[in-house]
Parts: structure tokens; sequence; C-alpha cells
């Protein structure tokens, strides 16, 4: 079967990795964001998906699409390929119509839709904490992430953060990816239900902050963002403080909103106004990354005092 891909981040790296591996598709193109301007001097980066697919000669059939914009050009270039089907997961963009009609397209999605439609849904399951996560198969169309069900995979809610649950969901994605390709023409599709659906956005540096008022909404916080933006306190000293390896203690006792209620050699336990949480590690705005008890010991705080 002849395939393309189309994808952007490494959750779709590790979604299509398994296909490539696959003597049943013949992978015809990768479709990838252009490179984007990455740190403090502005070098072109690569998506993660080109950069896998460059790193080893044994991809180096496959050929490296980086449309800015998906025109009638770029439509007929991709139609005179003569895929028997696209896969897309993260690209990044909608795909207009006139695409979606050069073959069948199925879109794997990180979420149990029509929940959690968008560019964000794993780190909103994570926010939600609801007792199942899981993964969809989609047909796609024209509307953000609203076509017919294909085929859906579960992951049982483990305390999971969103390092580990995107891999989770992505080994899950590949599986159904594979298993729904190969029996499409046998499938009978599921409309969505509309009434039912939520959106999700991007993801923002200001996402990741948090306060002291919920020990259960910080640790939630957390597990979504553990990668990035990071979860952070903006302190009243005009500066952020930014909180690693956190878990949570208790969700019902009070506390003040900061307290400082264990030290130990590795780790601090700060209290919330409902429940509390220890922190292994904590990074002020421009400094460098501190185990917590050496962080207090710069600031000479100690049980008892407020954090910031």
């Amino acid at each position: 079967m002849r395939l393309i891909l189309a994808g952007t981040p490494a959750f779709a790296t590790a979604v299509f990795t398994p296909l490539m591996h696959d003597s049943t598709f013949e992978i015809l193109a990768l479709i990838a964001q252009p490179d984007k301007a990455f740190g403090r001097k502005a070098l072109p980066k690569p998506p993660h998906t080109k950069e896998y697919l460059s790193s080893s000669s044994q991809f180096s059939h496959i050929k490296i699409l980086q449309p800015e914009r998906i025109d009638d050009d770029f439509i007929k270039q991709i139609a005179a390929l003569k895929p028997d089907m696209i896969l897309v997961v993260a690209y990044g963009k909608i795909l207009p119509q006139a695409f979606l009609d050069i073959a069948p397209c199925v879109n794997i999605h990180a979420s149990l839709l029509p929940k959690y439609r968008g560019a964000s849904p794993i780190q909103q399951m994570l926010l939600a904490q609801n007792e199942f996560f899981g993964i969809s198969a989609m047909s796609m169309n024209a509307q953000l992430d609203s076509g017919e069900i294909l085929g859906l995979s579960y992951l049982k809610n483990e305390g999971q953060n969103f390092t580990l649950l995107s891999q989770q969901l992505a080994d899950l994605g590949a599986k159904l990816a594979i298993k729904v390709i190969k029996n499409f023409h046998h499938l009978k599709p599921l409309a969505q239900n509309n009434g039912d659906c939520s959106y999700c956005g991007k993801i923002d540096k200001q996402c990741g902050e948090v306060n002291l008022n919920c020990a259960e909404k910080l640790y939630r916080a957390y597990l979504a963002y553990c990668e990035w933006p990071h979860i952070f306190l903006s302190s009243p000293q005009g500066y952020m403080l930014k909180l690693f390896d956190v878990t949570l203690v208790e969700l019902e006792q009070t506390h003040k909103a900061g307290e400082i209620l264990q030290a130990d050699s590795h780790s601090v336990v700060i209290g919330c106004l409902k429940g509390s949480v220890r922190v292994g590690f904590m990074q002020q705005e421009g400094k460098s990354k501190l185990a917590a008890p050496l962080y207090l010991h710069g600031k000479r705080l100690k049980v008892g005092d407020i954090l910031c």
C-alpha cells in the first residue's frame, strides 16, 4: 500500500515509525511543517519527523516536503505521487478539501473524540484526570477533528505525566493506525456527536502559571506541563519560580498558601490553602535549577516560612 505521512512533532514520529518498518507499506513522502527559528541565535530547527528520517540512510528514498502553504501546486504534486492513503498525525494545519480528495485521509488524534478536538489534547486529558485516556482514528474532513470515527483505543489513568502518556498513546496510535489502514474498506465509520465535543487550543508559556490555592489543581498542571512550559509561581517580588519533580502529598488539610511544612535533604513540602505538594527542584527565573532544600538555604527560608 502506497502511503504518504503528514506530521510534525515527536509524537508523530513515534506513531509513524512502526509503519515505516512494516513491509506492507510503501512510504512515498513525509509532509511536515517548515523548519522554524530556535534559540537565541534563531537558527533553523527541523521538525522532529524530518530530523528522524534524515538521520538514517534507510529512509533516504522518502521525499520530505515542507510547504509553507497547501496550495494548488502542492496538491497537484501530492496527487502525482498517487498515494493509496494519507496518514495524518499532529501535522499542525487544517488541510483543505482539495487535499483530502487526493486519497482517503486518516487522522490519529490523541483523545477520545469528540472530546478535546484541537492542538493540546494530551495536556487537556491530564488536566481533566478522567478515569481513562485514549486515542482516536478518524476519516478527515475540512473541519477541525470532526470526521467519522474509524477506531478507538483506551488506556487507564494510572497517574501518568505528559511524557509517559505521550509515549503510551503513540504506541497505541501506531497499532491503531496499522489496524485501521489494513482494514479500512471493511470498517463501519461512526459519526461524532457534536453535542458532546470540546476544544483545546495551543499551549503557551503562560499556561504554566500556577498558584498555591489547591494542591490537586497544581499537581494536575505539573502532570500536563512537565515538559513545557513547566509550572511556575509568580513571586510578589516580580520573578518566576519554576517547580520540578512535584508529587501530591495530601488533598484536604488547610495551610497558609506557600507555607514550608517540611524540608529534608532531598525535597520540601509546600502547603496550599487546600492540600500540600512535595517539590524536588526549584529554579528562579534567570538562575540555575537547584535542589529545593538548597534553594531554600540560599533564600534563608526555613520550615514555617512562606516560599514566595
